[in-house]
């Protein structure tokens, strides 16, 4: 959820270097996890948003990554809170 989170942060301040910060790291623990887990897709989302933010400098190319990561993290929160409300029964 942080990731999202910050995610949703940067649509309205797409260079904002806390939110930067936070979003990568919690991106990397993401990894670590999914890594262990044997989660590919998660493990990929993962590194994708990591690269985006540490390694693309141009404001055009990272809001368009921005936009495709946004949808991408939507479906995986969209997920997880189906899944934890068909727990309820």
């Amino acid at each position: 959820m942080l990731v999202f989170d910050c995610l949703q942060k940067l649509e309205k301040k797409p260079s904002d270097p806390d939110t930067i910060e936070r979003m990568v790291n919690a991106a990397d623990v993401i990894r670590g996890g999914a890594k262990f887990l044997q989660d590919a897709d998660l493990e990929l989302n993962s590194k994708m948003l990591i690269e985006l933010f540490k390694g693309v400098k141009d404001a055009r190319t990272r809001q368009m990554g921005l936009e495709m990561m946004l949808g991408r993290f939507r479906v995986l929160v969209d997920k997880s809170h189906s899944r934890s409300f068909l727990r309820q029964f």
